[in-house]
This record gives C-alpha cells, structure tokens and sequence, in this order.
C-alpha cells in the first residue's frame, strides 16, 4: 500500500525547505499553509483549477468567501481545510468578578472594560510576539478600512495620519497599564499559554485556534468568550467586519531551477 510521510515545520522555515527540497524533486506533492502565504509562494505551486474535473470535489461545497482567498490572478492554486477568524478571546469568569455584564462594542467601551478589569486587580490583556503585529493591523483596519491598510503597507506610507492615530491609541492603553508587564517581552506562546490559559490576563486578541491550542493548561473549567475588535469612532468599519482566514492545501510544481528565484 502507499505510504503518507508526514513533514512538519515552521511557516518561517518554509522558504528553506523549498529551496533544498525542489532541486532535488524531493520536495512535498501536498502542502499545508495559511492563505496569506500563496501570493508568496505561488510560483512553486500549481494551478489546481482543473480540481473540480478531475476528482469529487465540488466548488459550491466551499464558502465563496474563503475559495476566493485562494485565488491569485485568476488562477487556484490551493483548497480551503482549516478556516479561522480573528476575536478578541476573553475569560468569562475574569469578566465576572470585575462586574462586567455586557461585552464591548465601541473604543470607549472597550476602555471601560479595560479599567474595570485593572481597578478588579485583574490584568486586562496580554499578547505574544507572534502576534502583536495583529494589534497594529486591526486597529489601522477599524480607522480606515482593508484597502487603505493595504496602500500604507504596500506603498510604505509611514507617515500617513491614521498611523499615527493607531500608535497614539495603542500608547494610551498601554500607558494605563492595560497590558501585562511581560508583553514587551512575551515569547510565543509564553502569553497564551501562561497569563491567559492561568487566569492573570482577561483578554488576548488571536485566531480561533487559540482555545484548542491552551486548552491543556487552561483546563476543561475555563469559560470561554470571544468578541469583535471594537469599533472606532470617526472609524472606516465597526464589528460588522472582521479578520478571516483559513489553512490551505496546494500542490508543489516540480522543476529543476524551482528554487532559484526564492
């Protein structure tokens, strides 16, 4: 019968693999990777749009949304597996004992939340390196909206006021005392799986993964609750939109010079 090898390694040592691999057609048939990577990657992989003649699958099976994350000028080149979105992950019992009753919808509700937490002797959030830029990202989303977020970073407009704005809204939670004491210095998943699975912090801004990923450590009597990233006054989009991806399958091309232009 055939065998199935399994490889698993880092997205950051992706690049790596490709580049000792495709030379020497050892290289993986079937991949797994997140959908922000295919516009990196996708010269190594190949055009799957033939996939819907060639075997059982069907196109309506798939949720049009995330299908489309998989497309790149026009052509398929992976199959939504694992979808997730991006919550603001709290710890109800946390939530409880500060007296909050109602999760927030707006920034300034948000805030009231913060406090409350704080003067409850509760720390409200923590984060991770590996995700702190998704701080910077949502909330430069909620003031000006996906496509503009795209131009700053596209186009390395720095200096753009909505910058600006983000930095001084960050600065101020942090400047009362919103933010664990270890976040500057929080290691994946030291954050994740300390402060927030333990009960220290209330709150971490992550994918819908995350209570899989701690549920050892936060154990079977944490409660859980998620909400949008809140809305910004004056902002481009409130909690009607939100961050989503998924895990993609592709296939790997097969040339001898694959890895020449990584």
């Amino acid at each position: 019968s055939d065998t199935v090898h399994v490889e698993m390694t880092r997205t950051t040592s992706f690049g790596d693999m490709l580049q000792t691999s495709l030379p020497t057609g050892e290289a993986a048939d079937l991949v797994l990777l997140s959908t922000n990577e295919i516009t990196r990657y996708k010269s190594y992989l190949r055009s799957m749009d033939d996939i819907w003649e060639n075997t059982g699958l069907k196109e309506e099976d798939f949720s049009p949304a995330y299908l489309s994350m998989c497309y790149n000028d026009d052509t398929l080149y992976a199959i939504p597996f694992q979808i997730s979105t991006y919550m603001m992950y709290y710890n109800k019992d946390l939530f409880e004992q500060a007296g909050i009753t109602e999760e927030p919808k707006t920034w300034d509700e948000f805030k009231d939340v913060c406090q409350k937490l704080k003067d409850a002797g509760i720390t409200p959030m923590t984060m991770d390196d590996a995700y702190a830029t998704c701080v910077i990202g949502y909330h430069l989303a909620r003031l000006v909206g996906e496509d503009k977020v795209k131009e700053i970073v596209t186009e390395g407009e720095w200096d753009d006021p909505a910058v600006l704005q983000m930095a001084q809204d960050i600065e101020e939670l942090a400047s009362n005392g919103y933010y664990s004491e270890m976040v500057g210095s929080n290691v994946w998943p030291a954050g994740q799986n300390t402060e927030l699975a333990l009960g220290t912090a209330a709150m971490y801004l992550n994918g819908s993964w995350l209570p899989n990923e701690v549920k050892e450590m936060a154990g079977p009597d944490f409660h859980w609750g998620c909400f949008a990233y809140p809305a910004l006054t004056d902002g481009a989009n409130g909690i009607e939109t939100n961050n989503f991806g998924a895990q993609v399958f592709g296939c790997l091309l097969y040339t001898s010079d694959a890895a020449d232009d990584l």
